[in-house]
């Protein structure tokens, strides 16, 4: 496609891409870029370019989104570090009487320089806001989006991380998030200690997101105990309320263990709810399992169900080296390459979705306009060595350009070598 005929040279662009591979086309394209947008997509053109990059007949792909991350906690393990989720929450605190903001800003914008290098153009944090570390982990993810406001979006989820029962400052709090200018609000039912307090967790974090018209992103049956069922009582509650595609649901690891009759009637639920899913295989394949035990669930929901029922399911990378999770490295590839493994996704086309999973599923979940390689599309790209999925999950060979807005922001290169 371009915007005029093929005969006419198009004026000066911006920047122009050439000898790119692109997902469902084949053979190799030029992309042409100005003033942040896509013009022109064609085999060949006749235009000037201020800068070129080539391809190399690798992918040019959207930039990666990340739909659920915890950036306040990252870089943090050295503080405190668990060896499970019941771990962790019981020392969460302990971990963040550490923080400041000056700190929290400092961690913050060390992950998000890996994370433009690897190719990611926005992630949506959950941000606590609680009795323990008050607004100060906020604030401090508010300076460091500042900083890098030209390079990623970052939306931002105020997030109870301590209750809401348990923690009675925190209502208070959440609406001081919002009254700032947060359009997100988070929730963890499963904190508190007995049903009716979890339904009134989730009937608060409702009442106070309808009061400020904000959007709710809450963790829901985040364990594998099949006894949680935080995640229906949301479904149910939102229908209730005339939510439907207001709120997402995170984790929801409990449903890979419930009988499948149970599991197929709250994924239905979820569907009537217009809720989206985001999975997190990356921490929950290590956090979830038992204590020293053989894991059974693989920290992945019932994502190739719930995306047979319609479901609009998410991948996102959760933690890095934090007091939940000693790895990752801000790669999004790697989110997509696991939710493959953890999922069990295995044909071609189920390869794809993984990889849809980290990229247009995500973006629509957090409402990015003009997203895509497409004409008119912004010109938020990664390109690729790899000139296939299969070969970018497998690493081969390693190089990344990241382009926001047409120019370049990041990337990464890597090469192998032998004495041979």
């Amino acid at each position: 496609m371009i915007n005029q005929p093929r005969d006419t040279p198009l004026p000066h662009l911006d920047t122009i891409i050439h000898d790119a591979s692109l997902l469902d086309r084949d053979g190799l394209w030029t992309i042409g870029i100005r003033e942040g947008k896509i013009v022109a997509i064609d085999p060949d053109f006749d235009a000037t370019s201020t800068r070129r990059i080539d391809a190399r007949g690798g992918l040019v792909t959207p930039s990666f989104v990340d739909p659920h991350f915890h950036l306040d906690k990252v870089l943090s393990r050295d503080y405190v570090g668990a060896l499970s989720y019941s771990e962790a929450f019981a020392r969460a605190r302990e971990a963040k009487a550490h923080f400041t903001v000056a700190d929290v800003e400092a961690r913050v914008c060390a992950a998000l320089d890996l994370a433009v290098a690897q190719g990611l153009g926005a992630i949506r944090s959950q941000v606590d806001v609680d009795f323990a570390t008050g607004l100060v982990s906020l604030e401090g993810v508010l300076r460091a989006r500042e900083r890098f406001s030209n390079s990623i979006d970052i939306q931002i989820v105020a997030f109870p991380q301590e209750g809401i029962v348990t923690d009675p400052k925190a209502p208070d709090l959440l609406r001081e998030a919002l009254g700032m200018g947060i359009r997100l609000i988070g929730g963890l039912p499963e904190f508190e200690q007995s049903v009716d307090d979890q339904k009134t967790h989730i009937k608060t974090i409702l009442d106070i997101a309808q009061k400020f018209d904000a959007e709710v992103d809450m963790h829901c049956d985040y364990t594998d105990l099949p006894q949680f069922k935080t995640l229906e009582m949301l479904a149910d509650m939102t229908v209730e309320r005339g939510l439907q595609g207001r709120v997402t649901a995170d984790h929801c690891c409990a449903l890979a263990v419930y009988p499948d009759d149970e599991a197929a009637r709250v994924i239905d639920k979820i569907l009537q709810a217009g809720i989206g899913v985001i999975i997190l295989p990356i921490a929950n394949l290590q956090m979830l399992g038992g204590d020293g035990t053989t894991p059974v669930n693989r920290g992945s929901s019932r994502a190739k169900e719930l995306l047979a029922a319609g479901v609009n399911v998410c991948a996102g990378a959760d933690n890095m080296y934090d007091i939940w999770f000693r790895f990752n490295r801000m790669d999004p590839v790697d989110t997509a390459y696991m939710t493959c493994l953890s999922a069990g996704m295995r044909t071609d086309a189920e390869v794809r979705e993984a990889f849809e999973m980290t990229t247009s599923r995500p973006a629509d979940l957090l409402g990015i306009k003009d997203y895509g390689v497409n004409v008119g599309c912004s010109a938020d790209l990664v390109v690729h060595s790899a000139s296939n999925i299969v070969d970018l999950f497998r690493n081969v060979p390693a190089r990344r350009y990241h382009l926001r807005r047409g120019i370049l922001v990041g990337g990464v290169e890597g090469s192998t070598w032998t004495s041979r």
